[in-house]
């Protein structure tokens, strides 16, 4: 709290002898100890100030007094006051000041540091007077003994407030450790009758817990008896299930068995009918040669017919042999060249007969893989760009690459420009018996064995099997092979170019 003649800030200390200075008959100014401009700030003035200079205190609080100054006003003497107050020291001087109605006085000064009780300066004091009035040496003499005296009384009343604050401080403190005391002995309190009730609470759940045990007991001995009637039940049933297991063993002995003679009896049967379906097509290539251009519709449909006839054959026995587990693959270096125009001779005969294009890309690349059944992946998947092409084109080809384990490759392409697979399509391609567009089931295009043999012995020969298609514009399968140990060395000179 301040009254009207300054001071407001709660922690100024000559508020306490606010009432003295303002009985004063000389103005009195107090400020801050900030010298550096715009210069220190008042802090405070008593009455004699207003009548002095016309200023309220409400209208210099806050504002440096340097604003009464006015052109007379002598910057060496404000300079050599500045300098005292630095070096710690009073200041006297005379300067040109400029009352509030804008009239000039000449005004004495006499400023001190005003020290607080650590001992340190905490403000500056300024008594101020009107050389017209009483200027002899005796008056300044006694301004200056008025401010000492105040100076005192500051002290000694500072020195008394600093005591009681210490009595107070220590007060206190011993009431806040007589709080933590009370609060203890609360806590101890609340804790033994905690421990007290948690003991009630334990008799009487331990009363509980000994008349629910005595029924627990009961209903255990019950579950006993009821657990040695289930295991003997589940003895006998172990029993049965041994039976039961031993014959099935047995029976699938018999399967086992059974499915060798089968797979005798299919293999009989394979090499029975091969010799008349290459028969058959060693007619239909000398009819090819003998027959008129207006029966080559028929003799076509023929040659499809037996591309059916044998490719299901091959299904039906690599089937039997991959169910059985009888397919034992044979892994060697197999020039690509001599397989590749075997597959030409035969393919390109099935493709004009069809109105296609058939080209076979050249390929130099020696691979390593079982050469009857890698070559019966290439036949089905031909094949199987033979029955969906109408028209256009069908390329066999292969690119060196690098495989799914580093390895270096050739990846054997069949590109077509059947209809194509659309995204959803290509998840179950490879599955038995799926066939697409062939709802009817077109038996020319046989019954879905094709794609699975070939995904099916590609796992049994560790190659990678790979789909891109485009709907309505064609589709691109491969088979990635390794290449022979000589090849891969040499890879280098022609990654990436097609022909091997």
């Amino acid at each position: 709290m301040s009254d009207a003649h300054g001071l407001k800030e709660p922690k100024a200390k000559p508020l306490i002898v606010q009432p003295i200075w303002d009985r004063l008959d000389h103005a009195v100014i107090v400020t801050d100890l900030n010298l550096a401009a715009p210069g220190p700030t008042i802090r405070y003035v008593n009455r004699a100030f207003t009548r002095l200079t016309g200023y309220r205190a409400d209208e210099v609080i806050g504002r440096s007094p340097r604003f009464m100054h006015c052109p007379r006003t002598d910057k060496v003497v404000a300079a050599a006051i500045k300098r005292d107050l630095l070096e710690g020291e009073y200041a006297r001087g005379t300067l040109v000041n400029r009352r509030k109605d804008g009239s000039e006085y000449l005004c004495a000064l006499v400023i001190t540091p005003l020290i607080g009780p650590s001992g340190e300066t905490e403000h500056f004091i300024c008594v101020a007077g009107d050389l017209k009035e009483d200027c002899s040496p005796s008056a300044v003499q006694r301004l200056y003994d008025e401010l000492e005296q105040a100076q005192t009384l500051v002290e000694d009343l500072e020195r008394r407030q600093q005591e009681a604050n210490e009595t107070i401080a220590q007060l206190r403190k011993e009431l806040r450790t007589a709080n933590g005391r009370y609060r203890e002995t609360l806590a101890q309190l609340d804790a033994v009758q905690e421990r007290l009730s948690l003991r009630e609470n334990a008799l009487d759940h331990s009363n509980q817990e000994f008349d629910r045990s005595d029924t627990e007991l009961q209903a255990s001995l019950e579950e006993l008896r009821a657990m040695d009637e289930e295991l003997r039940l589940s003895l006998e049933q172990v029993e049965e299930a041994n039976a039961h297991l031993a014959r099935s063993n047995e029976e699938l002995q018999r399967l086992r068995a059974s499915d060798a003679d089968k797979l005798q009896l299919l293999g009989s049967a394979s090499h029975d009918l091969r010799q008349p379906v290459m028969s058959m097509g060693l007619f239909l290539d000398v009819l090819r040669h003998r027959m008129g251009d207006g029966d080559q519709p028929i003799l076509g449909g023929l040659l499809a017919a037996h591309l059916s006839i044998r490719t299901l054959l091959d299904g039906m026995l690599d089937t039997a042999r991959l169910d059985a587990g009888a397919l034992d693959p044979m892994i060697e270096s197999l020039p690509m060249r001599d397989m590749l125009e075997a597959i030409e001779g035969e393919f390109t005969i099935q493709a004009e007969m069809r109105g296609l294009r058939f080209r076979v890309v050249p390929c130099r690349a020696v691979v390593l893989s079982d050469a009857q059944l890698l070559e019966r992946i290439l036949r089905n998947l031909l094949a199987n760009a033979l029955k969906y092409t109408n028209s256009g084109s069908i390329l066999l080809g292969g690119r060196r690459c690098r495989d799914g384990k580093g390895r270096s490759s050739l990846r054997i392409e069949v590109w077509d420009t059947g209809p194509g697979i659309d995204e959803r399509s290509q998840t179950f391609i490879f599955e038995e018996f799926r066939q697409l567009g062939n709802r009817n089931r077109d038996q020319r295009r046989g019954v879905g064995l094709g794609l699975a043999i070939v995904a099916r012995l590609a796992r049994q020969l560790d190659h990678e099997i790979g789909l891109r298609s485009w709907p309505d514009r064609g589709s691109v399968f491969s088979i990635t092979v390794p290449l022979a140990p000589s090849v891969a060395a040499n890879r280098g000179k022609s990654v990436g170019k097609r022909g091997g």
